[in-house]
């Protein structure tokens, strides 16, 4: 099983900042999913529908069904996808 997962800022404008990741556990289908921070408001906005596509292929289709092995892949690296958001932040 070729598990692969990148996280990338896609967007580093000064008032929004998208961090986009993929994730491909199968070694057929990667998962796109997309975090934004908009400082303005100061919230991470996770509105955007996860995407999936067959890795030989970059057109993402729109998918609601998110494998649980995939959520659980997301929420490991949910850490690493907040310091990229907010490299500023003081905890």
């Amino acid at each position: 099983m070729a598990k692969k997962t990148q996280v990338t800022v896609s967007n580093d404008a000064e008032d929004y900042r998208d961090v986009v990741i993929r994730i491909n556990l199968d070694g057929k289908t990667d998962w796109l999913f997309t975090v934004s921070l908009d400082k303005e408001f100061d919230l991470v906005l996770e509105d955007a529908a996860p995407r999936s596509s067959a890795t030989d292929t970059e057109k993402f289709i729109e998918n609601d069904k998110v494998p649980p092995e995939v959520l659980a892949e997301l929420e490991r690296v949910q850490p690493e996808v907040m310091a990229l958001l907010q490299p500023e932040a003081q905890s």
